[in-house]
């Protein structure tokens, strides 16, 4: 460390030198940044993507849903076999320290149009028939130590509804990320 002064001395030396400098990394470091999160995106759209599975979402926002009128005209097209359609929240667990995502969901059309969610027929027909019933996936039960008959509380954060509480009955084993989103049934995802 012997040449430590004559550094510092020539670094505030040329002062816009030193910003250029510290500027055009600051600057390469964002761009990576960004990119990288920007192919990280198309690549989870990629990956999720399936040849045979079309998603239909409001043009307004990802978020809001569309009319459920929309149904029957979808069923009409050629080549529509199936349509089920959910409603996605942000709900936070255990006093706020734990946030998740979930979905309210059409249990007649899921079965069908995402054949890759392994849930035993038991735990389905158990599901099917609580209004207040949830699926879980392995993964999250595992992390919260959720085990079926618990009755989980959660906050729901996306529109400010409140508390809920929910009889987990189900777990969903199989491939998540081939979940592609779709309003509004019984029970729910977690």
């Amino acid at each position: 460390m012997k040449f430590a002064r004559i550094i510092l001395a020539n670094l505030f030396r040329k002062k816009v030198r030193l910003f250029l400098t510290v500027g055009s990394f600051t600057v390469a470091l964002f761009l990576f940044a960004f990119l990288n999160v920007v192919k990280v995106a198309f690549r989870f759209w990629a990956d999720t993507a399936v040849a045979d599975r079309l998603l239909v979402v409001n043009r307004a926002s990802y978020f809001y849903s569309i009319p459920l009128s929309y149904k029957d005209k979808i069923l009409r097209i050629p080549g529509v076999k199936f349509i089920t359609y959910s409603n996605w929240f942000v709900g936070v667990y255990q006093n706020g320290k734990d946030p998740f995502g979930g979905a309210a969901i059409d249990p007649q059309g899921q079965r069908q149009v995402y054949p890759e969610f392994i849930i035993p027929d038991d735990q389905w027909q158990a599901f099917l028939k609580d209004r207040q019933g949830a699926i879980a996936g392995a993964k999250a039960a595992e992390h919260f130590h959720w085990k079926i008959g618990d009755r989980i509380p959660f906050t729901e954060t996306s529109n400010g509804t409140g508390v809920w509480e929910l009889n987990l009955l189900a777990f969903i084993t199989g491939s998540i990320r081939k979940m592609t989103k779709t309003n509004s049934g019984s029970g729910g995802i977690i």
